[in-house]
């Protein structure tokens, strides 16, 4: 049984959900509601910890590979336009405007895929009946260490509409989120800071690459040059990188270190699959794969 392939079915059609139907609508209807707020950072943070209060540190938690004071700009935004509030202990929270607007973008992501039906209500059910075993399973086994994100997944199923479309999502997304957790887990043991770290993974899977071009694939996140080139030099400190020649490649002790976290990443991440038996782990196997096909309408 090769768990790797039935996971990336999975995840496949839950980006496929995403992508070409959820997405887009949760964008326009946040867009519409919250005009110019940096809604892509404040909403995921209010849909994940609301009602209670977080701060900067907690939502790097989630999202560990941008900048803090990036972030704590964005919230001040949030705050500035009346959807967060702030304390003078460095914590947010959402006013009910904030969870309104978070509610609204997430009823149009729901109501965007309510009609999809890749599969027949028995399979569709059997398969988001697996799903739900592995979840519960997750959360009765995770480890303190390794369940942020997923505990912030699960706290926005009050969030989300009834049907089959909606549990398959919330379901297989906070399992995503318990495989986030246990990659986070894993690679911040070696005590690097998260854009470090995307950085020997975009090394990873390119060949040599200048400088520019490093930041220029990285950037999306709003790391600066600056801390890019710092981050460069940590990488081949530890001799994870090599920039001698002017460009900048993995080396074989990055590859290894990168592989080992993998390899651990997935470890621990599978561990709860066995509350399924063969032939369970069998059918969820051929079902994501129907879903998968269907999805992409072969």
């Amino acid at each position: 049984m090769n768990l790797n392939s039935t996971w990336s079915a999975l995840e496949e059609s839950m980006n496929m959900l995403g992508d070409d139907y959820g997405y887009s609508a949760l964008f326009k209807r946040a867009e519409e509601l919250a005009p110019e707020s940096n809604w892509l950072t404040w909403i995921p943070a209010v849909s994940m910890f609301a009602p209670e209060t977080f701060t900067v540190a907690d939502f790097m938690r989630l999202f560990p590979y941008g900048l803090a004071q990036l972030n704590e700009k964005r919230f001040a935004i949030a705050v500035q336009r009346g959807y967060l509030t702030a304390d003078d202990q460095g914590g947010y929270c959402a006013t009910e405007s904030g969870k309104n607007v978070t509610r609204l973008a997430m009823e149009a992501f729901d109501q965007a895929i309510a009609s999809i039906r890749p599969l027949s209500d028995e399979s569709f059910q059997s398969l988001v009946g697996y799903l739900h075993k592995l979840v519960e399973a997750t959360f009765a086994t995770a480890k303190p260490t390794a369940n942020f994100l997923f505990c912030g997944k699960r706290n926005m199923r009050p969030l989300r509409m009834e049907g089959l479309p909606h549990q398959l999502e919330q379901y297989i997304s906070e399992l995503a989120g318990y495989r986030d957790d246990c990659y986070f887990a894993t690679w911040s043991a070696h005590g690097v800071e998260g854009h470090a770290w995307e950085l020997l993974d975009r090394l990873s899977q390119s060949d040599a690459l200048t400088f520019d071009e490093l930041h220029e694939k990285s950037s999306g996140r709003g790391v600066t040059r600056e801390v890019h080139a710092a981050d460069v030099q940590e990488l081949a400190r530890r001799g994870w990188a090599d920039d001698a020649s002017g460009k900048i490649q993995i080396t074989e002790a990055g590859k290894q270190v990168r592989a080992e976290v993998e390899a651990e990443t997935e470890r621990l991440f599978f561990a709860p699959w066995s509350s399924l038996n063969e032939s369970e782990l069998d059918e969820l196997a051929n079902l994501a794969s129907q879903l998968r096909d269907k999805l992409k309408g072969k």
